[in-house]
């Protein structure tokens, strides 16, 4: 008895996790990114500077044309995830830095305004401490990649006027 409701258990929890996979891929399709692009991790940036090896590293920018982000407080307030704690900031970028089942990751946002037009960028940076993250950053990063740039066009859309 034990057995089957275990058995129950795991198909239930596969069958939702391929369909939040799914969803999290209609959902970053259908809505698009507009103007997001990859690009490098900016050199001035904490990420490509202190952070020394890491196992995986990239970079997405929006143009601000029609937003009214002026403050790197304002972005924080709508960022869509912190980490579990601040490790750097300085006038146009905040580092988070969080763990999950054996890997550590840093997220960045910054906020250029001497560009024209300002843009906000979000790098990602990532650490692998053990076998497990190995393998759960291996079925996360496919989402993740449709994930940030969808996410950073939102926060874009989603300024304070």
């Amino acid at each position: 008895m034990i057995g089957m409701v275990f058995k129950a258990v795991v198909v239930i929890a596969i069958v939702v996790m391929i369909t939040a996979v799914i969803g999290v891929f209609i959902m970053a399709g259908v809505a698009g990114t507009h103007d997001v692009v990859p690009i490098p991790v900016p050199s001035y940036s904490y990420i490509a500077n202190q952070l020394g090896p890491v196992d995986y590293v990239d970079c997405y920018r929006v143009p601000l044309e029609f937003t009214t982000y002026i403050k790197l407080d304002t972005v924080i307030e709508h960022a869509f995830h912190k980490g579990e704690r601040e490790v750097y900031r300085d006038e146009r970028e905040v580092v988070y830095e969080g763990h999950a089942l054996g890997l550590q990751y840093f997220l960045s946002y910054i906020l250029d305004r001497r560009t024209g037009p300002a843009t906000l960028s979000i790098a990602t940076a990532v650490r692998i401490e053990e076998k497990k993250g190995q393998r759960y950053w291996k079925v996360l990063r496919p989402i993740y990649r449709r994930f940030a740039p969808f996410m950073l066009d939102r926060m874009a859309q989603s300024a304070p006027d």
